[in-house]
């Protein structure tokens, strides 16, 4: 019998063309929602949340750099790859910042914008071996950072907005009495400590906050009136010569009270 005349021929083609049907319907089906996802999937890798461009280097080595509500990592890695420095990011260090330099300037410059930056956002960065470490800053005091001693405030080791610990060895005042004046002036999340067998301060703070705390205690940290010198002497005897010399103390006590004074 010729095929066109076979019933069953008819009916097995009749269900091959509606078994395709159906197969086609089905893959319509699963391409849609690829389509639909497509162009977040080209967003996805950009890594920022706003407008972003890479430092550029001028002839002389400044940099001009424009990061607008850029995310954190990326923002520490365009930063690290234009200043030449070394950063570890903390997992739990996340959010955006802004840094905008549209005249060159030095790379410096460039790096205190982005550690500033990271302060106002709630961050710090402690250096350690030449590694920049970005943390929260509550645990910016427990990281190994750079330490100097002294009062001078170029003995601070860091610059600007890196946190540092500075240890001040007093050499008049007591460090315990100093203490109550200058916590108020440290950041809430960093520490100031007393070592009485030292009579030092051992503060953690910001570097710039440290020069500041410097010149209060190099203020504070004088002589008092009280202080008694030792004279020893080669001729006179400290007995006969004690009567005049206490002469001399009261008629300079008197002189200096001025006129009008009793007893003048």
């Amino acid at each position: 019998m010729h095929p066109d005349l076979n019933p069953n021929s008819h009916a097995r083609s009749g269900i091959s063309r509606r078994i395709g049907r159906r197969i086609g319907r089905v893959v319509a089906l699963l391409l849609v929602p690829l389509l639909m996802l497509q162009p977040v999937m080209a967003q996805a890798p950009s890594g920022m949340a706003g407008k972003t461009d890479q430092a550029k280097r001028s002839a002389n080595g400044d940099l001009t750099i424009n990061l607008v509500n850029a995310d954190i990592a990326s923002a520490v890695q365009a930063v690290a790859a234009a200043t030449g420095r070394n950063f570890i990011v903390d997992p739990r260090v996340k959010g955006q910042v802004t840094i905008q330099f549209e005249k060159p300037v030095p790379p410096q410059k460039v790096f205190q914008a982005l550690l500033t930056q990271l302060r106002l956002a709630g961050f710090a960065v402690v250096e350690h071996d030449g590694v920049f470490q970005v943390v929260p800053e509550a645990d910016a005091k427990l990281q190994s950072g750079p330490v100097g001693v002294g009062l001078a405030p170029s003995r601070i080791p860091g610059r600007g907005d890196q946190v540092v610990t500075q240890i001040f060895q007093l050499r008049n005042a007591s460090a315990s009495s100093l203490l109550p004046v200058l916590r108020p002036l440290i950041s809430p999340n960093n520490t100031i400590n007393v070592s009485p067998s030292g009579n030092a301060l051992v503060v953690t703070d910001y570097a710039d906050n440290l020069k500041r705390i410097a010149r209060i205690i190099a203020a504070l940290d004088v002589p008092t009136g009280t202080e008694v010198t030792v004279v020893p002497l080669t001729y006179a005897v400290a007995s006969d010569l004690a009567p005049t010399l206490q002469k001399l103390i009261d008629m300079q006590t008197v002189t200096s009270s001025g006129p009008g004074t009793p007893g003048v």
